[in-house]
């Protein structure tokens, strides 16, 4: 209790930065007068033009998105950013019944979202660069904020269901968002309250004993729509791919919005997700998965661990708000804050990924046990001062901003390699199921302080993006066993310039250059402290919105590089190095459309290049890193029957995911592979006018059933992808 009192203690003086008096000022309506054209010129009669603009946090009509917040922090229309932006809004999400994140950005070129099978951490890798479930080294973001994770497992998870979208924003970052993958970030958008009643209650069950319970319910408060709401909740639990395991899960989220006038509005946002006794890892060696072995290959249901024992549990709360003032014309302010209180406890057996196999019976793999029990508490808060404002022929859209993000973490932790093995061909538990002692203690507090400047000029038909900002972050590492102290601070200056000219005919080329950073924290194998991370991203591209339909297609291509990536040390496996640099380079095309009021279609392809250019072991230059798929495509279309069929929409999906290499010598070739995905849906209102508001819907994901391996990251860890799913759900809507 002292440490959290201490903690918000710490950062309360950041709540005061940029809080601003309210200022109300009162507008004239616009009116609509005729010229006087003429002796027989009519007057006309006063019209009330209601401004509304489209934002980041509006809904998306079907699959199509027009503006994002994601690549400016501004409502810009995704054609004027010179980056490559893919949204996933909620009917994307409803067709395909995403049950996370990861799933959700399945059919996102340049996203590797099929890394593995369990869904407690969204693992992705973005155009390379990424990571595995709760080691994961992508940007998360919510609702433009930083979700930041802890020492080990204390990885924050939002679930798909409490969110009205997903932005991602390709390529370097740090312009924006300071600390960031030069991959790119994933900017989850929370449901908020709406002005117009929405109610839902959703059934769901399914393989494996799925069975779940969603809410969601939203409208105005008071007649005059000063006052708004939002609750949505859920809870599940099903067996996993993994015998003797489950996933459970209970969420909740509450929102309140208060807008007085349409200059001002602020909005509460909170939720609380828990986790209990989950299952996590799951990986197996090659040889057995990705190869054949002497005893047959791994069954994709085998557990390695010991079901007695191995669970995650982890507990999330999370609130904050989003206030924004509208002082005039010209000036608006905005100010988003969130704390967040993370608890986790792991418990597990998994294979010993660095020693796998015994060397005395066939079938027998080596196992390691972990426990660690983990709190985070960090604390976010962005201030964000735009102005509009002309000069000459050009048109300002400026963005002057101050972030900081604070952190506390505690883990206890503990590992032992004196434990029994398993044999996967007849597993036996329960033989020495002692877990390890909590032999460390370690507190770590970053802290990162970023003020950022940002122009978006248009002049003509061009648009003009330019922007810095200048990072500095610190950790301080306080090791309670030991009884020592260490402190690492780093600091950035990262920037981006682009450009953007939009022909009559709705093509768009643009071309950009941007860079991040990102600390890096902890010490090699001889006590040295890591340097933070350094990418730069050039990219040239095409965005295409047909004149007359409702569609968006993105064409780019792009190189990105990145100093002094972290990679498993090959003189001690269980330290990491800094290996120089990475080099990848790729194109992607991505296609969404509206069709008609019947057929909507998702298409992507992808393609890359990635490549160590500089490693400590000099034999790995020029190798694939680790776990990056080399192409990528994939197709949704979803159909509305008219007719006899009227109210059945059918939806079918195909994905495929490319070779990729599993260890850093590139010795382990994991094969590429091509998925099958397909939907059903009834309005049963169709059939019976009784039944109006209740649809039915059923979704297999992996119809063909396909046993693959997703990906691996060493000879002794590999992922079997997810077998067949389905997935049936009943669905009342007032």
């Amino acid at each position: 209790m002292e440490n959290r009192c201490t903690f918000i203690g710490g950062v309360s003086f950041a709540l005061v930065l940029g809080l601003s008096p309210r200022v109300l000022l009162a507008e004239e309506p616009v009116k609509a007068v005729a010229s006087e054209l003429g002796s027989g010129a009519v007057v006309l009669d006063d019209i009330q033009i209601d401004a509304t603009q489209v934002t980041q946090d509006d809904e998306i009509e079907g699959v199509v998105a027009r503006q994002s917040a994601a690549g400016t922090k501004t409502d810009t229309d995704i054609a004027e950013v010179p980056q490559s932006i893919s949204v996933v809004g909620r009917t994307q999400m409803d067709q395909q019944k995403a049950q996370t994140v990861a799933e959700a950005l399945k059919y996102t070129p340049g996203v590797f979202a099929d890394s593995r099978a369990d869904g407690l951490f969204d693992g992705l890798f973005i155009r390379g660069f990424g990571g595995f479930g709760g080691l994961a080294n992508f940007s998360k973001l919510l609702d433009g904020l930083p979700l930041q994770s802890g020492q080990y497992l204390a990885t924050p998870a939002v679930d798909s269901y409490l969110l009205d979208r997903i932005d991602v924003l390709k390529g370097p970052a740090s312009v924006l968002y300071g600390q960031a993958s030069p991959g790119g970030v994933v900017n989850m958008v929370s449901k908020r309250p709406t002005d117009t009643p929405l109610h839902e209650v959703e059934v769901q069950t399914g393989s494996r004993g799925r069975e779940q319970i969603a809410t969601d319910h939203s409208g105005p408060i008071d007649d005059q729509g000063i006052w708004s709401y939002r609750i949505t909740a859920l809870t599940k639990k099903a067996d996993t791919q993994i015998n003797h395991t489950q996933e459970q899960r209970v969420a909740v989220a509450p929102s309140l919005t208060w807008r007085p006038n349409d200059d001002t509005s602020l909005t509460l946002l909170a939720s609380y997700q828990k986790d209990p006794s989950s299952y996590y890892t799951g990986w197996v060696p090659a040889q057995g998965s990705v190869s054949g072995s002497a005893t047959g290959k791994i069954s994709r249901h085998f557990n390695p661990g010991e079901p007695s024992v191995d669970a995650y549990d982890r507990e999330q709360t999370l609130f904050g708000y989003e206030f924004s003032h509208r002082f005039n014309d010209m000036w608006s302010f905005k100010q988003n804050t969130r704390y967040m209180d993370l608890n986790s406890e792991y418990k597990g057996f998994m294979v010993n990924y660095v020693n796998p196999y015994s060397s005395t019976t066939a079938g027998e793999l080596n196992r390691l046990a972990d426990h660690s029990i983990e709190k985070q508490q960090t604390f976010s808060v962005d201030n964000q001062l735009e102005a509009n404002v002309d000069t000459g022929p050009f048109q300002h859209k400026v963005l002057i901003g101050l972030e900081y993000d604070r952190a506390q973490s505690s883990m206890r932790f503990g590992r032992s390699y004196d434990v029994s093995g398993i044999n996967y061909v007849n597993p036996v538990y329960a033989q020495s199921a002692a877990l390890p002692a909590l032999t460390s203690h370690t507190v770590q507090k970053p802290e990162q302080t970023g003020l950022y400047l940002q122009d978006q000029i248009k002049w003509d038909q061009w648009t003009f993006l330019a922007g810095l900002r200048q990072d500095w972050a610190k950790t301080r590492t306080e090791d309670k066993v030991a009884g020592t102290n260490s402190h690492q601070s780093d600091q950035a200056l990262t920037g981006r310039v682009g450009v953007v000219y939009a022909f009559d005919n709705g093509i768009s080329p643009y071309a950009s250059y941007s860079n991040s950073f990102e600390p890096v924290v902890g010490t090699d194998a001889q006590g040295q402290a890591f340097k933070p991370t350094k990418g730069e991203q050039y990219e040239v591209g095409i965005k295409y919105q047909p004149v007359g339909w409702d569609s968006f297609i993105t064409l780019s291509a792009f190189q990105i590089k990145q100093e002094n990536v972290r990679t498993t040390d090959p003189g001690n496996a269980f330290y990491y190095v800094q290996t120089g640099e990475v080099r990848v380079r790729g194109a992607e095309l991505e296609g969404r459309a509206n069709l008609t009021d019947q057929i909507s279609l998702l298409a992507g392809y992808s393609i890359l290049d990635p490549e160590v250019t500089k490693d400590t072991t000099k034999s790995n230059e020029g190798n694939r890193p680790v776990s990056v798929p080399l192409s990528q495509a994939s197709a949704w279309v979803d159909y509305a029957f008219r007719g006899t069929f009227d109210g059945l929409t059918s939806g079918v999906g195909l994905r495929h995911i490319g070779k990729s290499y599993g260890d850093t010598n590139n010795d382990i070739s994991v094969d590429a592979y091509t998925l099958v995905d397909a939907a059903l849906r009834y309005d049963l209102n169709k059939a019976s006018t009784a039944l109006k508001g209740w649809s039915v819907a059923v979704n297999v994901n992996n119809l063909n059933d396909k046993h693959y391996v997703a990906s691996c990251f060493s000879a002794g860890g590999c992922f079997y992808g997810a077998e067949r799913t389905t997935l049936a759900s009943l669905k009342y809507s007032w």
